[in-house]
């Protein structure tokens, strides 16, 4: 425990709070949320796991004012922790008078306050966006966003009673969570003054709408910050620090950004150091408004002119503005009608909270109700059907009390954050099996359980398919004079006199590139004849793709899968194996991506690891591990290893073993965590998460350099005898030099070794026992270490 950090370890039963319970999904019964009860109407925007969803838009708006706990918006970057009331621990440090660490039992000894507050993701309507080009965040339709009244104390309240309130020096505070994502725990900050001041409101929060948090939702203590986005609402809340910066979070420079327009790719974004830059953090909630009904997909008969078609929908203000109006035009801006906002919801649900979820919540008086505007309204305006023949789309704005609107068209950003251009509902006049008029919304998500038995698509998800498909005309188009080939002809090229990939159903003559390529040219020789799509979009960048164009020879005639023919070998060097692996087989294969089983996981330092991998047991007993001396391989895992959709993103890396045995492999790994505006090795990152017995996929050998022994060598396969071998090396660089330094104990013609090695510090070494044993023994004159 940190020098000065009380620790009051009463822990009695917390009457109130105990741990959610409820029915669990089958989808989660296998994953590490196993423990948390969901709502099956939420629509699930990422696969089976992390849990990222929002409820049917006609769910939401049907379920009033208050939204019920199950159909709240929820966004979880990683496992949901399982954390118990009664041993849960909240630190306290950093430049506050007097560090603490307090449990919830304490923090129910403060007055509780309920408050209503709207809770919105930035991410919100993102799938618009998404259609007109992709942003790199995954697509929320427009229902990421509720309304629940959270009861705690005031953040304000806790730091003062608990920790002797702050230094002068403080500027901001630091909130994380207990969360283990592949990041590690996600965390954010607030200025002191929005974070202190009465005039926001910041709090914690142990209940929602009267009970206990919900797992998803933070249990059993989250922040709730009113009027900012809910990426500043940390759940699972375990540790506050007061500091003179920024949070330093991975989170708080990789999430939650609206950059310029024309930062168009991460890699920019990063190369430009975008990232770092607080200009573009999001912090206030924007003004935005959504047209909830008529529902997607309904049909109105006209078959009597005086009907009266109700619209309705919600709309928020952004940070602390009050929702003034909202208007609705269905000539495209050139006249518009006032909608009804029903204020008298707010009271009705402030009087039903008093009674059912905080019987002590006291009725707000006329200065505060003035001045808080943290929740959305619900608006809605009749319109004569009438109105509505010869109607495109009917169109939605909102103003809120500093006279800002909301912008007729969209702005792309890289994130895909903010979007809040006017909401538009296409109308259509159709005829079967009835003359009615058919409304239709932007977008659709898929599993939304309201939409079943409707297939019409969002208009711009009609508009982005046929956009697509008149490029592919254009490409096929383009590509007419392009030769055709089957997969088996392309498998024929695969040597490094005559290369040739398939990539995106496209063939590529890559011969030429095999000199020029920064990887080396063994790394696409193992490719050569396959398709190589899922390798290359894991490894490369935009530009590596553009550059691919200058290889095009020809698109694949077919796609069906088809066994490549065996290539006649050259002849191997021969070699000397033992009687077990003269009876088994290499397991390894240049060209097939194989599994192996993480046995054994070492920490050598804080950031180093060494990394102990086996051969799985069904394969045990009748293969092998061999890999040729100087020779690397490559490993390939899912850069989030909780990421469960269909087509996860990958990263690939090549590493060189320290030591490789009959069934295992060691690599000696420096784990790269995020720190300060670094975000972290993608590929260290996600391995340190891999647990024994996890498996993950590796390819090889692959390498330039071979060292045969004796002093022979061979260097892009050409072979010759050296009498000296100079290395130098960095770090984890060591690993190739070290496979080499250890096959000298075989030879009996040893060459002149001398090492160069160079490490940040002495305790980040690697074999510097070893190194120094052989040095020892072997002397001077044939090995130096410097």
């Amino acid at each position: 425990m940190a020098p000065n950090i009380e620790l009051v370890l009463e822990q009695p039963h917390l009457l109130g709070l105990d741990a959610p319970t409820g029915k669990i999904d089958p989808i989660d019964a296998t994953t590490p949320d196993a423990h948390v009860s969901r709502d099956p109407r939420l629509i699930r925007l990422t696969g089976k796991h992390p849990l990222n969803a929002e409820p049917p838009v006609k769910s939401l708006i049907e379920s009033g004012f208050i939204t019920s706990n199950s159909l709240h918006v929820v966004r979880n970057h990683g496992p949901v922790p399982l954390n118990d009331s009664n041993t849960h621990v909240i630190s306290i440090g950093g430049l506050v008078n007097h560090p603490v660490m307090i449990t919830m039992s304490q923090l129910l000894e403060l007055p509780s306050v309920t408050l209503p507050v709207t809770i919105c993701c930035a991410g919100n309507r993102r799938k618009e966006q998404n259609m007109i080009k992709p942003s790199i965040g995954f697509s929320w339709g427009p229902a990421g966003v509720g309304t629940a009244y959270w009861t705690g104390v005031y953040l304000r309240d806790v730091i003062n009673t608990f920790a002797g309130g702050l230094k002068p020096e403080a500027l901001h505070i630091c909130m994380e969570g207990n969360d283990s994502t592949a990041k590690g725990p996600y965390g954010t900050s607030l200025t002191v003054q929005r974070a202190m001041s009465p005039e926001y409101d910041v709090m914690l929060a142990y209940k929602m709408n009267g009970e206990p948090l919900p797992y998803d939702h933070g249990y059993p203590v989250r922040s709730i910050v009113p009027g900012c986005i809910g990426g500043r609402s940390v759940k699972w809340l375990s540790k506050i620090e007061a500091t003179t910066y920024i949070s330093r979070n991975p989170f708080q420079d990789a999430d939650n950004k609206v950059f310029p327009p024309t930062v168009l790719s991460a890699d920019q974004a990063t190369t430009e150091n975008w990232w770092s830059n607080p200009d573009y953090s999001v912090y206030d909630l924007n003004i935005n408004s959504v047209i909830a009904a008529p529902f997607h997909g309904t049909q109105v008969l006209l078959d009597d002119l005086n009907k009266l078609i109700t619209l309705k929908g919600y709309a928020y203000g952004g940070s602390n503005r009050k929702v003034t109006r909202c208007e609705i035009t269905i000539d495209d801006g050139k006249t518009w009608k006032l909608a009804t906002i029903h204020t008298e919801l707010k009271k009705k649900a402030d009087a039903y909270a008093a009674v059912h979820f905080d019987k002590s919540m006291q009725r707000p008086n006329k200065s505060y109700s003035e001045t808080r505007n943290w929740t959305w309204v619900h608006w809605s305006l009749e319109l004569p059907i009438t109105d509505l023949l010869g109607a495109k789309e009917i169109c939605l704005r909102c103003w809120n009390d500093a006279n800002n609107s909301q912008p007729k068209d969209m702005t792309w950003s890289l994130m895909g954050m903010l979007n809040n251009c006017w909401y538009r509902v296409r109308v259509h006049l159709v005829r079967e099996p009835a003359l009615a008029l058919l409304f239709q919304h932007p977008t659709t998500l898929p599993g939304d359980k309201t939409l079943e038995g409707i297939s019409l698509s969002g208009w711009m998800e009609e508009e982005n398919a046929s956009k697509l498909s008149t490029e592919k005309k254009k490409s096929q188009g383009s590509d007419d004079n392009l030769k055709l080939f089957s997969e088996e002809e392309v498998a024929k090229h695969d040597t490094e006199d005559d290369c040739w990939l398939i990539y995106n159903e496209k063939v590529y003559n890559c011969t030429s590139f095999l000199t020029k390529h920064p990887g080396g040219a063994s790394s696409i020789i193992l490719a050569a004849g396959t398709d190589c799509t899922d390798e290359f979009d894991a490894i490369h960048s935009q530009k590596a793709k553009d550059m691919f164009e200058d290889y095009l020879i020809g698109k694949i005639k077919t796609k069906a899968t088809i066994e490549t023919k065996a290539q006649p070998q050259e002849e191997p060097i021969e070699e000397v194996v033992s009687k077990e692996e003269a009876h088994t087989a290499a397991y390894f294969e240049p060209k097939t991506w194989k599994k192996l089983v993480l046995q054994n996981k070492e920490c050598l330092s804080p950031t180093l690891f060494r990394f102990t991998f086996s051969i799985p047991e069904e394969h045990y007993d009748n293969s092998h591990l061999s890999l040729p001396v100087g020779m690397h391989v490559f490993l390939k895992l899912k850069e989030d290893i909780n990421d469960c959709s269909p087509k996860p993103k990958m990263v690939i890396r090549a590493y060189t073993p320290s030591k490789v045995s009959k069934k295992t492999i060691e690599f000696v790994i420096k784990v790269y965590f995020p720190y300060n505006n670094v975000p972290g090795g993608r590929l260290t990152t996600a391995l340190n998460c891999i647990r024994v017995g996890e498996s993950i996929d590796f390819k090889g050998p692959v390498g330039e350099i071979e060292y045969h022994g004796n002093g022979e060598l061979s260097i892009h396969q050409k072979r010759r005898n050296v009498k000296q071998i100079g290395m130098i090396a960095g770090g984890t660089g060591i690993t190739p030099m070290w496979q080499i330094i250890q096959a000298l104990e075989h030879d009996q013609e040893r060459p002149l070794v001398s090492l160069i090695y160079c490490a940040r510090s002495i305790n980040e070494i690697i074999f510097h026992k070893e190194l120094d044993i052989l040095q020892s023994r072997y002397g001077s004159d044939k090995f130096k270490v410097r």
